[in-house]
């Protein structure tokens, strides 16, 4: 799904299903992200994406973070 460019800031997005998105550009400033799925969805350049959301959400060795961001261990 191409979500590139679009805004989610502030907004509920537990659980979403972002499997396989293009989040490049993506604001995520103030999102709730608990166990969303970015299993292989690109985030390489998501806006105001934090380490917090990450290691509240799901994803995989598929899913491009920012360099600035860890992979969570849970992630596999």
């Amino acid at each position: 799904m191409n979500l590139y460019g679009e805004s989610f800031r502030g907004r509920l997005m537990i659980a979403t299903n972002f499997t396989k998105s293009d989040l490049r550009r993506v604001d995520f400033l103030g999102a709730d992200l608990r166990n969303a799925h970015f299993h292989g969805a690109n985030l390489s350049e998501a806006l105001f994406l934090t380490q917090s959301q990450l290691n509240a959400a799901r994803g995989d060795q598929a899913t491009v973070i920012p360099d600035h961001l860890a992979r969570p261990t849970h992630w596999y």
